[in-house]
């Protein structure tokens, strides 16, 4: 009923495919030292084949000026940076010689407590992080700049919009430009999700830091979380300070104000009842706990919210 190739192929419903296979049995058996030639039959099953194949071998088109001209006609608010959007706790970055921000993914906007594109372009590390932390980060960028080679699969601590920390995986390379010269630092942030890779600075304090995570409602002993770290309750008071710059009570606070403006965000419960099941004696108590840490009352945080929401 229908013919069949000695490849077992049927002719008349894939000559195109059929025409493939023998170019690439033909290439083979070149490199075997055979020859063996298309007929006039293979020709004709797959003419227009051979005609694209013989037509993208004639014209070597300039790649480099390709990529050139698309990279030219990317307006700065579609750029690649857009692909990170929407990869939750992986951030993108890019930053000039001063250190200001010139491209990032949107996702760096909520984590450090912005809400529009505009406040975000031209902030350095200094603007948008708490401490000494800042000065870290750009000797990172310095080492970038002068060495001109990429630091890979470094760990830092970097702070959310409520100031409490984690660690992310941290990845920088060098800018180039046209000439060859550096003229700024790309990167991408990873987060971590409070479990410190071998090493880390803090990694020691992690039973710790489970421990205050867990136990929103009561701040536990100072003597219970020296015990779960293998530490003295004054090594542990020191370690977090030297780590995060503030006391273990002051990352608990931060871990409850957190909890707090996720249940303002998600919406289903009533301020009061937000305060009660976070252990703080009454609404105004949580009202000057959540505007310290925050800038902003749980009312007025939740209209942020909504906007923020509204207008994404």
């Amino acid at each position: 009923m229908y013919g069949e190739s000695d490849t077992g192929c049927r002719e008349d419903v894939f000559p195109g495919l059929y025409f493939h296979f023998l170019l690439c049995r033909r290439r083979h058996s070149r490199r075997l030292g055979q020859y063996d030639t298309v007929t006039a039959g293979d020709k004709e099953r797959g003419g227009t084949m051979a005609t694209r194949v013989g037509k993208a071998s004639a014209t070597q088109r300039d790649w480099a000026a390709e990529q050139e001209r698309f990279l030219a006609e990317i307006a700065p608010e579609s750029h690649f940076h857009r692909a990170f959007d929407g990869l939750g706790d992986v951030f993108f970055f890019a930053k000039n010689l001063a250190g200001e921000t010139l491209f990032f993914s949107r996702g760096i906007l909520s984590h450090v407590g912005l809400h529009d594109y505009e406040q975000m372009l031209g902030a350095t590390d200094e603007d948008l992080t708490p401490g000494p932390f800042a000065a870290h980060y750009r000797a990172d960028d310095r080492v970038v700049i002068e060495s001109r080679k990429p630091l890979i699969g470094h760990v830092d601590l970097w702070f959310d919009e409520i100031g409490l920390p984690d660690w992310y995986e941290t990845n920088k390379y060098p800018l180039l430009d046209r000439g060859g010269r550096v003229i700024g630092v790309m990167g991408t942030l990873r987060g971590c999700r409070g479990i410190a890779p071998p090493g880390a600075a803090g990694s020691r304090l992690v039973p710790a830091l489970s421990t205050l995570r867990a136990e929103l409602t009561r701040f536990p002993s100072i003597a219970r979380l020296a015990k779960d770290c293998r530490m003295s309750t004054r090594q542990l008071q020191r370690s977090f300070h030297g780590v995060f710059a503030f006391s273990p009570r002051t990352y608990w606070m931060k871990c409850r104000i957190r909890s707090a403006s996720e249940a303002l965000r998600a919406g289903n419960e009533p301020i009061i009842a937000i305060s009660q099941r976070l252990g703080f004696c009454d609404q105004s108590n949580f009202t000057q706990h959540f505007r310290r840490h925050t800038g902003l009352t749980p009312s007025a945080y939740v209209k942020q919210a909504n906007a923020r929401q509204s207008s994404s």
